[in-house]
């Protein structure tokens, strides 16, 4: 127990027993005994010093609350409507006021609380579960639901490697899109200037749904060890960042699943061979990321099958069999099982991809809450 919820709970008896001396007296019809008086007064002073000290405390643990997040160092607080990399949903929510900045919230509490019905040491938890109950379930607020996306998005590849997060308040949502520049031209002395005007389209997003069955016992979260806290959001995100990763790279299109990279229109796919073939340099990745320059973009990450990412560190010299050195401008290899190692190309049938790209030109986006169903 904490000392403010030790401040509480004295304070707590001391309007108590000063309740039950007047209750007493008043079921009896009597006044107050010189005695009685005399102890009354002394729970009220108890009462007022235990409330005054449990505000002291209070506040001092709200000012270092907002001095912590005031030395907090890290990119600027995201303010536009896309997050990079190093920015993250939780801190674009506190800048619109959707998450008070003195709230440290508990995505497990919340759902310990909402399958037992125990809210001990959960009251911001609990005061915010209050009316999210809908026909789909619990709709989780912002303020927990950001903790899961952001633990979800540091575990991602694709956003390991940049990709860019779009939060989505709605069903869908449209994007300003540059799809055109024109060119600059030279101009001589008095001649009339060539208009050149940029051209815009509009990207949409639209929501697709992700359902995930979790079955644990009420007797778990009763029993649970309190230092275990975020273990159930860290599996929650670990989940939902795999499905991301899969989805951003091979997803169909096809409703409900999201297009990934592989079936977006305008990818260069190259081909190794009719059956596929070993790898036994880094020529492929170098020359998938000259593919990346010479469309004039700017590659940052190869994202590749685990067993890649092993073949590559197991090159050899032909002659000395030492370990071949990686050429210092090769880029960083970022492994996920979510690549592929038994596709079929021609006669074989394990053969696997390499995701090569400048990522932050993909863009995932991610509703800012999400719902939550238990079953009996």
């Amino acid at each position: 127990m904490t000392l403010l919820d030790q401040l509480r709970e004295r304070r707590d008896t001391a309007r108590q027993a000063a309740e039950q001396i007047l209750t007493r007296a008043a079921d009896e019809q009597r006044n107050l005994t010189p005695d009685e008086l005399a102890e009354h007064r002394q729970q009220v002073t108890a009462e007022r010093e235990a409330a005054d000290e449990a505000d002291r405390v209070r506040d001092e643990q709200i000012a270092e609350l907002r001095a912590t997040a005031a030395r907090r160092t890290g990119p600027p607080a995201p303010r536009g409507p896309v997050l990079t990399r190093e920015q993250n949903l939780e801190d674009w929510a506190r800048t619109r006021g959707l998450i008070p900045d003195d709230q440290q919230l508990s995505f497990d509490r919340y759902l310990k609380g909402l399958a037992t019905g125990n809210w001990d040491g959960a009251e911001h938890e609990r005061a915010l579960s209050e009316g999210t109950l809908t026909a789909g379930g619990h709709l989780v607020p912002t303020p927990l639901s950001a903790r899961v996306i952001d633990l979800a998005r540091n575990q991602a590849r694709v956003f390991q490697a940049g990709a860019i997060t779009v939060p989505m308040g709605a069903q869908t949502l449209k994007l300003a899109r540059l799809t055109g520049e024109g060119a600059p031209a030279w101009k001589a002395e008095n001649a009339p200037i060539t208009d050149a005007d940029m051209t815009f389209d509009s990207v949409t997003f639209t929501a697709r749904t992700l359902v995930r069955l979790v079955k644990l016992s009420v007797e778990l979260f009763e029993d649970a060890d309190p230092s275990s806290e975020d273990v159930i959001a860290r599996a929650f995100a670990s989940q939902l960042a795999l499905e991301l990763d899969r989805v951003a790279l091979r997803g169909t299109g096809t409703a409900p699943e999201p297009r990934g990279v592989l079936n977006t229109s305008g990818v260069t796919i190259t081909t190794h061979g009719a059956n596929g073939a070993n790898i036994t340099n880094y020529d492929w990745l170098l020359d998938a990321a000259g593919v990346v320059l010479a469309n004039n973009f700017d590659p940052t990450a190869h994202i590749v099958a685990p067993r890649t990412v092993t073949s590559l560190a197991k090159l050899k010299e032909a002659t000395t069999n030492a370990y071949m050195t990686p050429p210092p401008s090769l880029l960083p290899r970022l492994p996920t099982k979510q690549v592929p190692i038994n596709l079929t190309v021609g006669t074989s049938t394990d053969t696997s991809e390499i995701y090569t790209a400048q990522w932050d030109q993909l863009m995932v986006g991610i509703r800012t809450q999400f719902n939550l169903q238990f079953l009996r």
